[in-house]
């Protein structure tokens, strides 16, 4: 019996090429569609969790208030890790990491070449038993025991080494703390292999704590066992039992570090407790993490429902093609019947056909998916290959999706197909139901619906995007040149090499700043402000240093007052706030120039504070990512050594021939740190780099989904046209005209589009409004866009439907009269 469906199906498939080929080219794209898209969410899922134990490994972290201002941390003080591994038998390993984000130049004396990187890990060798990352070269047992040691990353290793084994090789490294910045000499004891990408540890160097303990002066070293905030610089891991009580540990360690922490009524300090598998998806982390390490969930659940929304538009077209041609499938169906087949082995049948439909569009889906792969991980910024494909939960997806999709296409036309009379049949009764007709029409609006809504999306999504890049910082950021400063050289060095590259004409806009506009957890905007004229009450606010060049680098439009002078040496004691600081004081704008403040950063001593006079307003600019508030900001013009940014503005059309001259004179001022830089667009780029992903992949699917509507469109106005064949050839007997019927045949799309809108444009405003409320500051949800994807549909319609409408109407109304 199997034989014969199959060869029953087989017949048919060549019987109706075009019908078939159109079927199985959609169902091709669509499941194509659900494998990326799922290959990404599996790997998202999947962020650090190829440790061994891994849902044993917890990150201990930071919460903290204070003066009104509240924030989780995954960074931890340094006594932490020791006093919880001796305190609680139920964590029985831990590892604390110190990633500071100062940058550090590290030198190949042989070849003299000079990396600098802020990806430096200073570790312990219990780092190896916590983090099971394989080693290309190096002894597992031994890599970190040495005190000098250095572990490269792969990548590392690469661009120093070659393809060379570098175990045993010496290799120089110049930090803030090495003594007068002079290179200090390591020894490379391992190669750790290419970091998988969904982990959110991938650091360029990793090197004994002991060293960095070797290098630092007395009074640096303190912080390394402090209870309280500190620089804040310890990454700390834990391994606890299975089944550890987390939040018992998590209330009695908090006991302790209230008991050992300096009383502070103005602030609160409390241990987090945080599992390693959700930090890649704890917003509340994105400060302490690279942006890119750091994902949102919610756009899982957008891809997810965008994939489904793909295969539900290709199965939408095999049901309405299926049943729409059931005319040429009537009389072999009552033939059946008459000579004694049930319906049951008619439902068999006709699924059947509908599985084999489907796991040959299968077939064509694979061969698509790994021609698209290589712009797949352009667009999703993701390094898959062909391996990636074979994974066991992909696979059991991507044929459960199959299986799926084959059964619930097939079962419609299935059923109503089985159900036909086959007296009516045999007969040339019309057999066509008003239900299956409301059905396809009703399938139709529902494809018209999804495809509207994912084109109205992907071009809000776009108008958004854009208006984030026309920011103020963002405007200037394609001139702005960005230079990794090592913090290692003093600020005489900088203003020597300032004076050097102010001496070409066409470039007079040169600073030292914080590291914009990504703030990472170095360049902490988090500083104390007090106004001794109002009381002296503490005030949270951001504060940014740079030089008298910072306001025109980053094009800073001044609302009062006046901005820095070079040629005013009192200005290194001035500051400029920002339109929402005035307004977070109350007062008005000339009351507030001319005001006296201090300002320290929360961790630092009361006699470290600053003094200084306001002297200018700025307007507000979006300092920081714009899904925050733009909060009230203090800009002062001393800089510190530390600071890591050195920023050029370049005239436009000579990008290239400037930096060639600006690394010139860098090399002649600073010859032992490498010149490391992007432009500061490229840094916008990294903090949104979700968001940027996402649009790109939704414009990706949103064309996939357009095209699978085209082919649907097509396969049922071919068969429209071809059912009112002897209709169109009467109509052009009594004179119809071409236009006539066009009109015809487009009219009944025209209707279900029309339907398909007003259930498209309520539900896609209220998706967009939601996902916009995580914009502190959004475009507005217009009509326009709304207007222009429907016209975009109008026309595609027209365009299908007028192919086959047109060819119809062509032909000699003889033949078409004859032919019914």
């Amino acid at each position: 019996m199997f034989r014969n469906y199959l060869t029953i199906a087989l017949r048919n498939f060549r019987r109706q090429k075009g019908f078939n080929l159109l079927n199985i080219t959609g169902l091709a794209i669509g499941l194509a569609s659900v494998t990326l898209i799922y290959l990404f969410i599996i790997d998202e899922q999947g962020f650090d969790r190829f440790h061994p134990d891994s849902d044993n490994l917890y990150v201990l972290g930071t919460h903290r208030k204070s003066n009104g201002y509240e924030y989780t941390s995954a960074y931890a003080a340094g006594a932490w890790q020791k006093a919880i591994l001796n305190r609680f038998p139920d964590v029985i390993g831990g590892t604390q990491v110190i990633s500071m984000g100062y940058p550090a130049s590290f030198r190949d004396r042989k070849t003299d070449k000079i990396l600098l990187s802020e990806n430096v890990f200073w570790v312990n060798s219990d780092f190896k038993d916590v983090f099971h990352f394989p080693l290309l070269y190096g002894n597992p047992k031994t890599v970190f025991e040495k005190p000098n040691g250095i572990v490269l990353s792969a990548t590392i290793a690469r661009q120093f080494f070659g393809d060379q084994n570098p175990v045993g090789k010496p290799l120089e490294i110049s930090h803030i703390y090495s003594t007068d910045n002079k290179y200090v000499p390591l020894t490379i004891t391992g190669v750790l292999d290419d970091y998988p990408s969904n982990s959110h540890i991938q650091p360029d160097y990793l090197i004994s704590t002991g060293m960095l303990r070797s290098m630092m002066t007395a009074n640096n070293k303190n912080w390394l066992e402090n209870w309280g905030a500190g620089p804040g610089w310890f990454l700390t891991y834990l391994h606890t039992k299975p089944n550890a009580d987390i939040d018992k540990i998590k209330k009695l360690f908090n006991q302790v570090v209230q008991d050992n922490l300096p009383k502070d009524p103005a602030s609160l300090t409390e241990p987090v407790i945080l599992p390693l598998k959700g930090v890649h998806f704890n917003q509340d982390l994105r400060s302490s993490y690279n942006n890119s390490r750091i994902g949102d969930i919610k756009y899982l659940y957008i891809f997810a429902s965008t994939a489904l929304l793909v295969i539900i538009i290709a199965s939408i077209n095999y049901m309405n093609l299926a049943t729409a041609r059931a005319v040429r499938r009537a009389k072999e169906i009552g033939l059946r019947k008459v000579l004694g087949s049930n319906r049951r082995q008619l439902v068999l049948q006709f699924l059947g056909e509908s599985l084999i439909t489907t796991f040959i569009a299968l077939l064509a889906a694979l061969v698509l998916v790994v021609v698209l792969l290589p712009l797949f991980n352009v667009i999703a910024g993701k390094h898959f290959t062909l391996a990636h494909l074979a994974q066991g939960k992909l696979i059991g997806v991507t044929l459960g999706t199959t299986l799926l999709v084959g059964l619930l296409s097939g079962s419609y036309p299935a059923l109503y197909l089985s159900g036909l009379l086959p007296i009516s049949v045999l007969k040339n009764v019309r057999f066509t139901s008003r239900s299956s007709d409301w059905l396809r029409k009703g399938l139709v609006v529902l494809q018209y619906t999804i495809t509207i809504l994912l084109i109205v999306s992907t071009g809000i999504m776009m108008k958004q995007m854009n208006f984030i890049h026309r920011s103020t910082l963002s405007q200037s950021g394609d001139q702005l040149l960005s230079i990794r400063w090592s913090g290692m050289a003093s600020l005489d060095k900088y203003r020597s090499l300032k004076q050097r590259i102010l001496e070409d004409p066409e470039l007079q806009v040169v600073t030292l700043a914080n590291h914009l506009p990504n703030q990472d957890y170095f360049g902490s905007l988090d500083h104390d402000v007090t106004f001794p004229q109002l009381g002296n009450q503490p005030h949270r606010w951001a504060g940014m240093k740079g030089d008298f060049d910072l306001p025109n680098a980053f094009n800073l439009e001044l609302v009062a007052g006046r901005k820095f002078r070079s040629d005013n040496p009192a200005d290194s004691s001035a500051y400029l706030l920002n339109e929402s600081a005035v307004k977070a004081l109350g007062l008005p704008l000339d009351k507030v120039l001319g005001m006296h403040l201090t300002i320290k950063r929360p961790m630092e001593e009361s006699n470290q504070k600053r003094e200084g006079t306001v002297i200018g307003i700025v307007r507000d600019f979006p300092y920081r990512s714009i899904h925050h508030t733009i909060s009230p900001l203090a800009i002062s013009a001393r800089p510190d050594p530390e600071d890591r940014i050195m920023y050029v503005k370049l005239p436009n059309g000579k990008f290239q021939e400037k930096i060639a001259e600006v690394e010139k004179k860098w090399k002649q001022v600073l010859p032992d740190v490498g010149f490391d830089h992007w432009f500061m667009s490229e840094e916008f780029g990294r903090m949104y780099e979700g968001e940027n992903r996402m649009s790109g992949l939704f414009k990706a699917f949103s064309l996939l989904s357009i095209l699978i509507a085209c082919l649907g469109l097509f396969g049922l106005s071919s068969y429209l046209a071809e059912r009112r064949t002897k209709e169109i050839g009467i109509r052009k007997v009594m004179g119809a005209s071409l236009l006539q019927i066009l009109r015809l045949l487009f009219t009944p799309f025209l209707n279900l589009l029309a339907v398909a809108c007003l259930i498209a444009v309520p539900l896609g405003w209220f998706m967009m409004y939601r996902w916009l409320e995580d914009f502190t500051y959004r475009v507005p949800i217009d009509a326009f866009i709304f207007l222009l994807s429907i016209l975009l549909v109008v026309l595609l319609t027209a365009v299908v439907v007028s192919y086959e409408t047109v060819r119809a109407a062509l032909t000699n109304p003889l033949n078409s009269i004859r032919q019914e």
